[in-house]
């Protein structure tokens, strides 16, 4: 594998950068300003307009570690790829809109595993918080890893110089700022995550020689037979249409957009359950063009560097080579943007997830089960508190991430497929069947959780081991938490319907009328 050569940045491309660093700061530390309670720091004062939530949706998704990993997968497995957009995502988010997020809304609560405690039971909330809050450090550190193995191939700078550098600027805005801060750079930030993204797309097929160049010399190289294709067969190693089919399309699609606390958070954040609609339909347009502009880039770098990153099955692969190798085709003024749209993704991404992280453990751990007095002051400083030790853990993790993953893409998936699966199980049931209680719902999770666990370490249990794609875990960690939910639940005694009241469908609450 060839060394990637640094690359020297002129003074124009220095400055564009400054100027959105400056930018960010000045923006997030002016909206600190009127962040007094707990509620200001977690959902914005309920105070958010939709087309800013919708934007932040967007660049909560898609950051630094779908730029540098998707450009890594594109690379090594296609355009089927792109199906985490077009089948994981924009269904999902208008099934979100109009199915589930009226009811978590008008519900008042802060977090998913609040609404959770409520339907089942305060282990429920608890289990959920504690495996939610902890994921979050680990999706943290895929982020941190996204960033600085992009400066340290385009710039040369130190892997975890970088992190630090990184830990220190996220952590002041978003500290000071919280929810309200989040949202309203990510909105800078999406627009020119968007221009940078397309930016590189132009430039990599002009100097490939347009789409019909780039289909021919990507059908030339070994192994490529379907990188063109959006649907593999049913016996492909990874990516198969059944396991994207049912783990993305029917599983960790849903569960990401319904379930994730660093999605849903925006959308509680609103002025109104309307305005949370529209904020979820923006997102979704928006997102049709992200599947082009971020997986095109492999296929334009598996085109024009395959002799210097090498194939993908090699044993030496390093992820985060892809994108660096681009950049470096930019031009002068060029690059300065595309840069600063990296560094929108890379912070958008910190500061969403570190937020929601905080949130979790202050709303669903600290104030319910160490300080139940504790007032809005006091949440606020935990909350501020627990940003900087989220950050500071995400930074320590990176190591594990950046020497076991094959991409940060790769990681962050594989994070999210440890959980998935049992979370969207007792959504959907405690959303839709009032027969189903909390005992199911503790049985659910030790059962979902406890499997996908084992499918991902089954290839560390012998030497006949059988590696399993995490699209299949999240598939069947559902169907497993599904089942023992429902099981447990019709063998002990169902909760009486006023209890349900207003967390169920079939008992809505007559009090509360949707806007």
């Amino acid at each position: 594998m060839i060394p990637l050569a640094t690359v020297a940045i002129h003074p124009v491309d220095a400055a564009l950068v400054v100027l959105y660093f400056v930018v960010i700061a000045v923006v997030g530390l002016w909206l600190s300003r009127g962040v007094k309670t707990g509620k200001d720091l977690f959902l914005g004062g309920r105070s958010l307009p939709w087309w800013a939530v919708g934007t932040s949706l967007v660049v909560s998704d898609i950051g630094a570690k779908d730029m540098v990993g998707l450009a890594d997968d594109g690379y090594r497995y296609g355009m089927v790829m792109m199906n985490f957009d077009f089948i994981g995502c924009i269904f999902p988010v208008l099934v979100a809109a109009f199915l589930f997020m009226p009811y978590l809304w008008l519900a008042g609560v802060y977090t998913i595993p609040e609404y959770l405690g409520r339907r089942y039971n305060r282990t429920v909330r608890t289990l959920f918080a504690l495996i939610w809050g902890t994921s979050m450090v680990a999706m943290v550190a895929t982020i941190f890893v996204s960033a600085a193995t992009m400066f340290e191939h385009l710039l040369g700078w130190n892997f975890y110089v970088s992190i630090g550098i990184l830990t220190v600027l996220v952590g002041v805005y978003t500290t000071l700022g919280g929810l309200k801060a989040v949202v309203f750079t990510d909105f800078v930030s999406c627009i020119v995550l968007i221009v940078g993204a397309a930016l590189i797309c132009i430039v990599g097929l002009i100097e490939v020689g347009g789409w019909s160049e780039l289909q021919r010399r990507v059908a030339e190289l070994p192994g490529t037979e379907h990188h063109f294709n959006l649907v593999l067969p049913a016996d492909a190693k990874e990516f198969s249409w059944p396991s994207v089919l049912l783990g993305l399309g029917f599983v960790a699609g849903p569960a990401y957009w319904i379930g994730n606390q660093a999605i849903v958070q925006r959308t509680l954040g609103t002025t109104s359950q309307s305005a949370a609609r529209a904020s979820y339909i923006l997102c979704a347009a928006i997102k049709m063009v992200f599947p082009i502009l971020l997986v095109v880039p492999g296929l334009i770098g598996l085109a024009l560097f395959h002799d210097q990153v090498g194939p993908k099955d090699d044993p030496n692969w390093q992820g985060g080579q892809v994108l660096p190798l681009l950049v470096q085709l930019l031009p002068r003024g060029v690059l300065g943007i595309v840069l600063g749209a990296f560094m929108a993704g890379v912070m958008s991404n910190l500061d969403s997830y570190v937020n929601s992280a905080s949130t979790l453990w202050v709303n669903d751990i600290y104030r319910p089960l160490l300080r139940p007095q504790a007032d809005d002051h006091e949440v606020l400083v935990v909350g501020r508190w627990l940003i900087v030790v989220f950050l500071a853990g995400g930074a320590a993790g990176s190591y594990f991430v950046r020497h076991y993953f094959g991409s940060v893409f790769e990681a962050f998936q594989t994070f999210l497929s440890l959980f998935q699966g049992a979370l969207l199980a007792l959504l959907l049931l405690g959303m839709l069947f009032r027969r189903i209680n909390g005992v199911g719902g503790v049985a659910g999770i030790v059962v979902g959780v406890g499997l996908a666990f084992f499918l991902h370490g089954w290839k560390h249990l012998g030497p006949g081991y059988m590696e399993i794609s995490y699209l299949w875990v999240a598939w069947w960690s559902f169907v497993a938490a599904l089942v023992t939910t429902v099981i447990f639940s019709l063998l002990t005694k169902p909760y009486d319907e006023e209890r349900l009241r207003g967390l169920v469908y079939s008992l809505p609450d007559t009090e509360r009328v949707p806007q």
